[in-house]
Parts: structure tokens; sequence; C-alpha cells
């Protein structure tokens, strides 16, 4: 209990798996393990957990969220989105599932209804940063740019240290050539994250048009050498859930 009061999962998974084996029937600790295990990345057990709590309570909504967080980080990305289906069918007013099922539909490039989970989404909480910068995203890679700007711009005011709508204004606004605009934009999101190499290109693109061929080509070397780290997962892109209480 003190490394889940810690965050330190990894070792709280391998305490509670302990005291799991000596209490087999306590739900309360297959619940805490789940969570320890997805949080530690440890996504076998985490869907093993989430499958015999599952069998207790199949109709949990947080249950069946937290199942396919863990198929999705193993690569099991439909299989998350039918358990996400089924959360939301479930507790169609709970917060972050519309997003979450909404995040796997984008990922798995199927905008359309990414777009309507997002709508689903600001529903329940109209001030959701992720559903509009997500559903903002769709529009811009649908080209829908009058329809972009306004919900990224939105994400940012209601949550500043949303990394996407930086990247996606400050692409808009290059094409635009609006420089000044997307300099700013660009330079925020690379704050956020220096090193996810998407920003660094499109100031290189930037710079690039400006003629600042010095700058470009500082922004291109920095893409070469940067390598993807970010975790594309759902588990990723979703608040936490509420801790379990012993």
């Amino acid at each position: 209990m003190s490394y889940y009061g810690a965050k330190k999962f990894d070792l709280a998974s391998e305490y509670l798996d302990a005291a799991k084996k000596a209490d087999p029937g306590n739900a309360e600790l297959h619940q805490m393990l789940a969570q320890s295990c997805l949080w530690a990345k440890k996504l076998d057990c985490a869907q093993e957990e989430f499958k015999q709590l599952l069998q207790q309570s199949p109709d949990s909504a947080p249950t069946h969220v937290l199942m396919g967080e863990a198929l999705d980080g193993l690569g099991r990305t439909p299989e998350a989105i039918a358990e996400f289906e089924t959360a939301a069918k479930i507790a169609p007013r709970e917060p972050n599932v519309h997003f979450g099922l909404g995040y796997l539909y984008w990922k798995s490039q199927q905008y359309d209804k990414a777009k309507q989970e997002f709508q689903h989404e600001l529903e329940v909480d109209p001030n959701s940063a992720h559903a509009l910068a997500y559903w903002g995203d769709v529009e811009w890679k649908s080209n829908n740019t009058d329809a972009a700007v306004p919900l990224l711009q939105r994400a940012i005011k209601a949550k500043k240290d949303l990394r996407l709508p930086y990247v996606d204004l400050g692409e808009i606004y290059l094409g635009q050539k609006k420089y000044a605009e997307a300099e700013s934009a660009l330079s925020q999101a690379v704050k956020l994250d220096p090193a996810r190499p998407d920003a660094h290109y499109q100031l290189g693109r930037l710079y690039q048009a400006q003629g600042k061929k010095v700058d470009a080509e500082r922004e291109l070397a920095k893409v070469r050498e940067l390598h993807e780290k970010a975790d594309e997962s759902v588990a990723g892109k979703m608040p936490p859930p509420q801790e379990v209480k012993p």
C-alpha cells in the first residue's frame, strides 16, 4: 500500500500479487493489482486481472475502460475498441469514456466515428480539452481548416499544456503564411516536449520559407537525431483513473 500510494506501481504490483494469493477472494486487491500492473505497463498482468474482475462484475464500465487500455497497450486495438464501446453503452455519461473510444477510432483512422465520440464527450464535459483538440485534429486532417482552428484554440484555452493543438495550429498558420503565429505555436509545442520531431520539422519548414537557412538546418538536424518516444496508447492519453481505496 505504501508503494501504491507513492505511485511506485512496479513495486506495488509485486507485493499486491503476493497479498492477492493469500486472499484470492478480495476484489479490492484484484482491482489495485490490475491498476498497478497497468500503470507499471505490465500489460499481460493487467489484462488477466481485469478479465477476472469482469467475470465478477461484467457491468462495470470503469473495468471495461481499463481492460481496453491494457489491450490497446498490447497492440490489440480492435479488442480495446470493443471494451470501450461496451463501457460507453453501460455508462454513456461517464467522463472520458467517449474520449477514450474516440481516440481509439482516431488512432485507427476511423475519423468520422472518432469525431462523433469527441462530440459525445463534449456533451458530457463541454470543457474537455482533449476532446476539443482531437476533434480539431480530425477537422484539420479532413481539410476543414475553418472548423479546426476554433476547436484547437478552445482546447488551448481549456488546457494550455496540451501539445497537439499547438502543432496543428502551427502547421495551419504556416500554410496560411502567418509566420509569426506559426513560430509562436510551434515553439510552444517544442517547449512542451522537445524530444518529439514533428514540431521541429514544421519549424524547419517555417525557417526555410523565411529564407533562414541556418535555423532551418538546425531544426531539421534535430529531426534526424530524434526518435519517437511518445506513448501513443489510449492509456497514455486518458486522464488517470481514480485511485481505488483499500
